[in-house]
Parts: C-alpha cells; sequence; structure tokens
C-alpha cells in the first residue's frame, strides 16, 4: 500500500490557511499505518545520567511512496522528543534506512546540524551518535524521578534568576518572612562575576533575616544538567571560555561560598 495522506482541518487560521498542525499530519499517518501493513519501530534517547527514554511506535512498510512519508515522520517525531525528553544517544530500534536517513539530517552538515550541535556537544558535552539495532533488542526504558518540594521545615531561601530582575525569599517553616526583587540586566553581562555577584547578593539580603540557612534552591531559565548550567539565555553575552570555566559550575561555586549547604538550583 503506497501512502496518501490528505488532512483537511476543521479550522484554517485566516494569516495562515495551509497551515496544518503536526498533531493532525501524525494522527492520519497512525491511522494509515494502523489499517494497513505496518512494521514496529521504536526511538530510544540516552542521557548522560544514564536514563533512557524509549518511544514505540509503526511506519508504513519502508518503498515506494511510503519512503518519503516515512522519513517525514520519523523525523518530526525525532526532533519532538529531542526537545521533551533530552538525549545525546539515540537508538533507531527497526528498519536500518530510517536510522541512517536520520543520522544524515542530524549531523554536522545536516537539516538539523543545529540540534545535533545543541542536544550533543552544548548540553551533553559529547557527539550526538544514531545508532541502529533490531526492533527486539531495543534498549530498556530508565526513567530516574526525583521526589521535589514538600519540605517546609527550617529556614530556607527560594529565588528565581529572571532577565529583569531576581526575586529571593526567605522561609521558616513555611512561614515567608522575606520577600524581595532586585533588577537587573544579565544578558548583556559579559563578566561572569557579575551573575555571581547577583546571585550572591540576593542570598544574603534573604539570609539577613533568618536565624540560619538550612537549606536553598534556585530557578533559571535554560538547560541545567546535574545542577551544571549548560545552556542559559541569561549568559548569552559571557564568552565560550569564562562559560566554560566560570559559568558552568557557578551554582557549585555558590553552594561552597554558603559553607556547602543542601542545595537544589
Amino acid at each position: 500500500m503506497s501512502a496518501i495522506i490528505s488532512v483537511s482541518p476543521k479550522f484554517r487560521p485566516v494569516l495562515d490557511p495551509e497551515f496544518l498542525p503536526a498533531s493532525l499530519w501524525n494522527r492520519a499517518y497512525r491511522a494509515l499505518a494502523h489499517i494497513g501493513e505496518s512494521d514496529p519501530l521504536a526511538i530510544a534517547l540516552e542521557r548522560s545520567d544514564g536514563g533512557v527514554s524509549v518511544f514505540r511506535t509503526a511506519i508504513l512498510p519502508h518503498d515506494g511512496d511510503n519512503i518519503a512519508v516515512n522519513q517525514r515522520y520519523t523525523e518530526r517525531l525525532l526532533k519532538y522528543l529531542l526537545w521533551q525528553k533530552g538525549g545525546y544517544r539515540i537508538t533507531i530500534a527497526g528498519e536500518p534506512r530510517i536510522a541512517e536517513y536520520l543520522r544524515g539530517v542530524y549531523s554536522p552538515e545536516g537539516a538539523r546540524a543545529f540540534d545535533y550541535r545543541f542536544m550533543g556537544e552544548r548540553v551533553y558535552g559529547r557527539p550526538m551518535t544514531i545508532e541502529n539495532v533490531a526492533y527486539d533488542v531495543c534498549p530498556e526504558e530508565h526513567e530516574s524521578a526525583a521526589p521535589l518540594g514538600r519540605h517546609l521545615d527550617g529556614c530556607r531561601i527560594g529565588f528565581d534568576l529572571g532577565a529583569s530582575d531576581r526575586k529571593c525569599a526567605a522561609v521558616i517553616d513555611g512561614k515567608v518572612v522575606f520577600s524581595d526583587e532586585v533588577a537587573w540586566n544579565p544578558a548583556v553581562q559579559s563578566d561572569p562575576q557579575y551573575h555571581y555577584d547577583g546571585v550572591h547578593d540576593s542570598l544574603r539580603r534573604a539570609a539577613a533575616h533568618l536565624p540560619r540557612v538550612d537549606a536553598i534552591g534556585g530557578s533559571a531559565a535554560g538547560v541545567y544538567v546535574a545542577n551544571e548550567v549548560r545552556v542559559g539565555s541569561l549568559y548569552r553575552a559571557v564568552p565560550q571560555d569564562k562559560f566554560d570555566t566560570r559559568i558552568r559550575r557557578l551554582f557549585f561555586d555558590l553552594q561552597t561560598a554558603w559553607n556547602g549547604i543542601r542545595s537544589m538550583w
């Protein structure tokens, strides 16, 4: 059976009448694969902490007109999974020609060179690879989870780093005793010391309202792996060499300055 996918959205945006939501196209593709012959396919994404996410699906027999739609489906699917789950080692379990195609697309010279470099080198610090195995030996899923929150006891500091201000609060047994917002402009600051001093200042402001500090938690936009800064718009002006030596371990340096206090950045 050759793939013929025709989708007619119920609503068409006036400014872009040809727009087709990916969800509708995917739904039509999967329905076609379901009613006709199909082959199982799985995509496994491994991260640097040993976590593995696996997405199982089915594709049309990979020949004739089906090749183009299979390639479109799997390329879009892999991109979505990379940005939903993350990963640097990709395993395609099933059709080897799909793995070969994706390996070319997600490469330094491929159409998805940005995703290749971002997820591989920038986020996980190693080249992205795409491997192929038979479907029945697909890597096992291994998702890790850590309980967050629900701890209100003691003297705690929480902060949030925004593009225009730093928010910080101090609590004692769950009761807010101090809350503060300080304007700053980190995106144009090339000196890592500016970032360190800014966060350190907010922590000091909050700590002044506590008899002691038991724990510190923080949040900021970007990608953080095991508390290391990998990518962040707040640090876009910092040269790469200074980013690697000063920003990447920024929150570990702050933890040291605060006597190794328990933290979750």
